[in-house]
């Protein structure tokens, strides 16, 4: 067990590694860092047995209520997020690159080497929920790894909180569904939800263009 913690926290935290190592080699492209630390993570993602990042989902009429509750609710929460990329690369990146990287990296393999174990099994279960050891730690290291993009302040604490509780719903749908097929869409979802209403924010003030 302590070989599949210690994977789940080296992916976790794989992109502050990667963006160090781009950092030492080639200062030019740490902008791009997200692009190779992409690169690492499907590696990581092929070399890996039994992982949720490119099975069909099972059990889709089980958590299509979910999925679709989880939806609504991501896109009206999100508002309240403090999310505010700036720039189109920026966007970009957020809405759809992180989310896809993101989702590979704790839904899609973090969370199945931590499933394997019996010792972290469900905490709950319900026809629908089967909320597990594994899911909330996998939610935690989500939520930690905040810190690799933003300092420890007042804001990044509030990306924390709702990351850990978006990394618990995304974490029982992976789970269930043994995929990412339904988690990726509602990550994008949420960040591209948060993106717009940041937009349509800074439109508003007086001296935006």
């Amino acid at each position: 067990m302590l070989w599949s913690l210690f994977i789940a926290i080296l992916l976790s935290f794989s992109f502050r590694i990667v963006q160090k190592v781009i950092g030492l080699i080639y200062k030019q492209h740490l902008r791009f860092s997200v692009y190779y630390w992409g690169i690492m993570v499907i590696i990581a993602s092929l070399l890996l047995k039994n992982t949720y990042v490119y099975s069909f989902p099972k059990n889709l009429s089980t958590v299509l209520p979910l999925f679709l509750i989880i939806l609504i609710v991501n896109c009206l929460i999100s508002r309240s997020s403090g999310y505010s990329p700036a720039g189109r690369f920026d966007r970009f990146n957020f809405v759809i690159i992180y989310p896809v990287l993101e989702e590979i990296a704790f839904r899609g393999l973090a969370l199945p080497v931590l499933t394997r174990h019996h010792s972290l099994g469900q905490i709950h279960h319900t026809p629908v929920i089967e909320l597990s050891f594994a899911v909330v730690i996998t939610a935690a290291l989500f939520a930690v790894s905040h810190l690799q993009y933003y300092k420890l302040n007042s804001q990044s604490i509030r990306f924390m909180i709702f990351a850990f509780a978006g990394g618990l719903f995304f974490g029982l749908i992976a789970q269930v569904t043994e995929s990412i097929a339904l988690t990726v869409p509602l990550h994008i979802a949420f960040n591209g939800s948060a993106a717009f209403y940041a937009y349509l924010i800074a439109k508003k003030q007086p001296n935006s263009t």
